[in-house]
């Protein structure tokens, strides 16, 4: 598991003594639990990179640091004014209710206050370039028609990057196939099968929830699909 030790010491960057009491109490932001979701989404984003357990921000991290240094976005202080009124809870000093209506006004206060925050910021040039070019390469993907609609007669079904879908959704068709079916990547010729003939030939290497592996063919039935088994 992945940990960052300057989540544990939050509490050196608080000029408040309670707040960093309280910091120190609950071991800086997050659980350890927590700590280790944060780095993987933030990794997923692309704000970070982890090589043998080292972490090291990207230039997307450090675009988002520079966009967010000094807003209340980056304050441990707003941790710790929420651990606080939650202690206030468990001592049945405050309520659920007040302390859920406090964060949806913190939400839409930041809603109407950070855009434009973050457009005054000064935001490094090369660093922005470098990112919408790395970020244009990777979503960079051809669409490629795969069959006739099955369902709304009028569209075609298109292979996205991570799914089948009819090209008439705007129209309301909501027709589409998942890109990935039991752990197995559905195929363009597999779905154009379930489209033009209704099922495909047997597939090998479906995994069911227990992890066992088994083979099947799909079957289109009122636009979903369903397994069928060799008798």
């Amino acid at each position: 598991m992945i940990t960052h030790k300057r989540t544990y010491n939050a509490g050196k960057l608080v000029e408040d003594k309670n707040e960093t009491e309280i910091l120190k109490e609950v071991e800086g932001l997050g659980t350890e639990a927590t700590r280790s979701g944060i780095i993987e989404t933030i990794k997923r984003h692309g704000y970070i990179n982890v090589t043998k357990n080292i972490v090291s921000i990207t230039d997307k991290g450090r675009i988002l640091c520079q966009a967010i240094e000094g807003n209340l976005l980056a304050s441990p202080s707003m941790t710790a004014k929420w651990e606080t009124y939650l202690r206030k809870i468990g001592n049945g000093e405050g309520t659920q209710e007040r302390f859920l209506g406090s964060i949806a006004k913190f939400i839409n206060s930041l809603l109407e206050e950070v855009p434009g925050q973050l457009n005054a910021k000064p935001i490094d040039a090369k660093l922005a370039a470098n990112v919408v070019s790395k970020t244009a390469s990777r979503t960079s993907y051809k669409q490629v028609e795969v069959a006739p609609c099955p369902a709304c007669k009028e569209g075609m079904i298109i292979a996205r990057k991570e799914f089948y879908g009819c090209s008439a959704y705007k129209s309301g068709c909501k027709q589409t196939f998942p890109g990935v079916f039991l752990k197995k990547k559905l195929t363009p010729s597999q779905v154009k099968l379930l489209c033009t003939k209704g099922k495909t030939n047997v597939i090998k290497g479906f995994t069911a929830n227990t992890g066992n592996k088994f083979d099947a063919r799909l079957a289109l039935v009122d636009g979903k699909i369903n397994l069928e088994f060799s008798q």
